[in-house]
């Protein structure tokens, strides 16, 4: 101990023993320019300095290198010399170049004779300060997690106060969140929850603690309209509050939407299968018993009559079959170069050969080599005729047309029969869509909608005109 600190000692014998034996706090004695007279054993076990380190040094070498330009040392001498005590809490640069976080006092004390000097204890708050940045670090990234769920979250306490919710909540409220915490959950909600359905399920969680899950609830949102939700809501064990409620929202309308889809489109295929098949079937028991009387022009009738719904049934496939493609992506074209002609008078062929009653007249010239899926525009074309002939109510005559333009080239078949309703004619390359005045026609809706897709793959479009009781024209376009 040096010659000015044992003075010091002498004179305030009281605390030598402060200074000698205190485990946790550090001490440093310095004169009023921030020379460091002595410090305890404490400081060096923390800090790692050997006293001949730090003795007769100024304290600012403790000090980051960020703090000295700073001038930190030099103004918390000034604080204590002016006020007679000074707070710090920063880092301390140790020995071996390390830092930790401490928090710090200064006191002005003089001793018998009025010399001042700077008594500075020093907490090691490192721990500390490591524990909070990393609960901060933790409601850093649950806050993350909250943000980024999907899912509508809610925590409620006891008296349906709003707690926290999440960016999904404020999204399909469309509320401000300066004010949604001031809020009481059964007052906002009811303008959502028209048969009080939520409110009737959480208010149960919250008097009986018993939660529930899979709850299929409506929910009138305010841009979307009715929304259907699976909602979740649970008891949450907080130490502070046991009865916080956690609801959780997820957004199934979408699901449910297809779910519908999918069970209307099964009957309805269902429904269109079973004629033919039906057909087949009676056909087969006709045929079974023409033939123990040997009758073979009537066993030759059904025969053809049966070829026929099997064909039926084989198109209704396909094109099953060709709409699941086009829904899972699959729907892949194979482009070739071909003669644009030639792929309409080969369509035309083959409904001549199914249909040799029709007539079908060609206008235009369509003698131009075009790139493109030649099998399914055969396709497009094929349906294009068909349907001309299947709704042309008697009308023999269906004209198909080919335009060329600078950039394009289009075709149009027109028929002179049934037409179609201004209310319908928006719809009619909807896939399923059946006007009602046909429905008691063969197909099942999906032709045009098959038209539409090979067309759009081409970057084309399709598109109608149609007057009821005058015939309809179909077009489509594809680049050149």
């Amino acid at each position: 101990m040096t010659k000015q600190s044992a003075s010091f000692f002498t004179s305030f014998n009281y605390f030598e023993t402060l200074f000698e034996n205190t485990k946790q706090n550090t001490v440093l004695l310095m004169d009023d320019e921030g020379t460091i007279i002595e410090v305890n054993a404490a400081f060096i076990n923390f800090f790692g300095y050997d006293r001949e380190d730090i003795i007769g040094k100024n304290f600012a070498l403790l000090f980051t290198e960020e703090d000295q330009k700073k001038d930190l040392p030099q103004r918390e001498i000034h604080t204590v010399l002016k006020k007679g005590q000074a707070f710090d809490n920063n880092y301390l640069v140790n020995k071996d170049k390390t830092i930790t976080w401490v928090s710090g006092e200064s006191i002005l004390v003089k001793n018998d004779k009025g010399k001042a000097s700077i008594l500075k204890i020093i907490q090691n708050i490192h721990k500390q300060k490591e524990s909070e940045a990393s609960i901060l670090r933790l409601n850093d990234f649950n806050e993350s997690i909250l943000k980024s769920i999907e899912n509508v979250v809610i925590v409620l306490d006891r008296q349906m106060q709003i707690i926290k919710t999440n960016q999904a909540f404020f999204k399909l409220f469309k509320h401000e969140k300066v004010d949604v915490f001031a809020l009481n959950f059964a007052n906002f909600i009811k303008p959502y929850d028209e048969n009080n359905q939520l409110y009737n399920s959480v208010h149960d969680t919250i008097m009986t603690k018993n939660g529930f899950s899979n709850k299929y609830i409506e929910i009138e949102t305010i841009n979307e309209g009715m929304r259907i939700f699976e909602v979740n809501c649970s008891s949450m064990k907080h130490e502070d509050d046991p009865n916080h409620v956690l609801i959780v929202l997820h957004d199934i309308t979408e699901q449910k939407k297809a779910e519908r889809e999918r069970e209307d489109i099964i009957g309805f295929v269902a429904h269109e299968l079973r004629n033919p098949l039906a057909n087949i079937v009676l056909c087969n028991e006709m045929m079974g018993e023409l033939a123990n009387d040997n009758n073979l022009d009537a066993i030759h009738s059904f025969l053809v009559r049966s070829k026929n719904n099997v064909m039926r049934l084989n198109k209704m496939i396909a094109e099953l079959y060709d709409v699941t493609k086009v829904n899972s992506g699959n729907f892949v074209l194979e482009i070739s170069e071909f003669n644009f002609i030639d792929m309409i008078k080969e369509a035309i062929d083959t409904i001549e050969v199914l249909q040799p009653d029709y007539n079908i007249i060609i206008n235009g010239d369509g003698n131009i080599f075009v790139k493109g899926d030649r099998y399914r525009l055969i396709q497009v074309v094929t349906n294009y005729l068909s349907n001309g002939i299947k709704y042309s109510n008697g009308n023999t005559d269906v004209i198909l047309t080919v335009q060329q333009q600078q950039d394009a080239i289009t075709v149009s078949v027109k028929d002179e029969g049934l037409g179609i309703s201004p209310n319908h004619l928006p719809y009619i390359f909807e896939r399923f869509f059946r006007a009602e005045k046909t429905k008691n026609l063969e197909g099942i809706g999906l032709g045009l909608y098959l038209c539409r897709q090979i067309i759009s793959a081409h970057n084309g479009k399709v598109w109608a005109e149609s007057e009821e009781g005058k015939g309809s024209v179909f077009y489509f376009s594809i680049p050149v």
